[in-house]
């Protein structure tokens, strides 16, 4: 369920910092998430993932329903990760050292600008943050990325043989000196310690069984019918199965064709016998018209506004020929939810 993140991860805030979610909007976008239609269960969702107005925090209370299905809460751990990734992270200020014991790790001192600097003092061994136990850079790293700035955490020090327990107010990751990307490990492991308690929430049933691995050759040598065999003989015999779950976005294995993007021509005429196959791709067709013309909307602002300020002709005129590409796109777009409303009708299917 969890939403993998590649390279370097450099976050740039989707939301304003401490502007609280409008409980209602967020409520209304996870009901949207169940809804028949497909469309809106997609938009819904990009809705959750770049909304500006709603913040990490409101998914998070959303995820700790239990009343959730199977396709909401995969959804909404989509939509959460990518903002987890995607908004500013913590730093505690802290300069390491390579110095790793039983007690913890050696700091060989706080950094200017944070809360650290008044709190923690070089060769300070941190022991815990919060309520993980540091055993490595990689657990200190969790422990802070994890988190958001302006957070107050907890840190467990040992200094001079004594245990102190300070709370430290964490600063922002790119006040850092040395600010970069954060290292994709560290933001995975980040996200998967914060979502510890709502990731795992309502796993899908797994029904174990025993098969019987002489009918499960001898089911491969015979095939199916008049169809060859599907699988080599001594093939592992699969012995469980998953219930419930959403129809995620995999090569699909009727027609040899992927379901999460529009037909190739080179398949549609093997396509054009399952008509659920066909709605998929009107689904995806209605859903580029409906980006496309919001990227005409804004661009037609943006030329409003150049004009206002008069602002150089060739930037204008540039401006307006992406309008008119944008343009031609969404005409194509448009024939062909025409055609596809077409084949669909002539083969007796209601138009989703």
């Amino acid at each position: 369920m969890r939403r993998l993140l590649t390279g370097l991860v450099l976050c740039v805030p989707l939301s304003v910092s401490g502007q609280a979610s409008d409980p209602d909007l967020v409520a209304s976008l996870v009901e949207d998430l169940k809804n028949p239609s497909f469309v809106t269960r997609e938009l819904a969702e990009r809705e959750l993932q770049y909304e500006e107005s709603i913040t990490l925090e409101a998914l998070e209370a959303q995820l700790m329903r239990d009343d959730l299905s199977q396709e909401q809460r995969i959804r909404l751990l989509k939509a959460a990760s990518m903002r987890f990734a995607s908004e500013p992270r913590a730093a505690m200020g802290i300069q390491l050292t390579n110095e790793l014991s039983e007690l913890g790790l050696k700091i060989s001192g706080p950094v200017e600008g944070f809360d650290s600097m008044a709190k923690l003092r070089a060769n300070d061994i941190i022991s815990r943050i919060g309520d993980l136990p540091i055993r490595s850079t990689t657990d200190l790293q969790v422990a802070i990325i994890s988190r958001s700035p302006g957070e107050v955490v907890p840190v467990e020090v040992v200094r001079d043989g004594q245990r102190l327990t300070l709370d430290i107010e964490l600063g922002k990751w790119s006040n850092l000196s040395s600010a970069g990307g954060i290292p994709r490990s560290y933001v995975e492991a980040a996200w998967i310690f914060r979502s510890r308690a709502y990731a795992g929430k309502d796993e899908p049933e797994v029904i174990e069984f025993d098969a019987d691995p002489n009918a499960w050759n001898e089911s491969a040598i015979d095939g199916w019918g008049d169809q060859r065999s599907r699988r080599n003989v001594g093939e592992q015999t699969r012995q469980a199965v998953v219930v419930g779950g959403e129809a995620r976005p995999r090569p699909g294995s009727m027609a040899g064709v992927r379901l999460d993007r529009p037909l190739a021509p080179s398949a549609r005429g093997r396509a054009s016998d399952f008509p659920p196959m066909l709605r998929q791709e009107l689904n995806k067709t209605e859903l580029d018209i409906i980006a496309t013309q919001e990227r005409i909307r804004r661009l037609e602002v943006q030329i409003d506004l150049y004009k206002q300020n008069a602002t150089r002709q060739a930037t204008i005129q540039q401006a307006e020929q992406q309008l008119d590409q944008f343009e031609a796109i969404l005409d194509e777009l448009n024939r062909r939810a025409d055609r596809l409303r077409q084949e669909l009708s002539e083969m007796g299917v209601q138009d989703p």
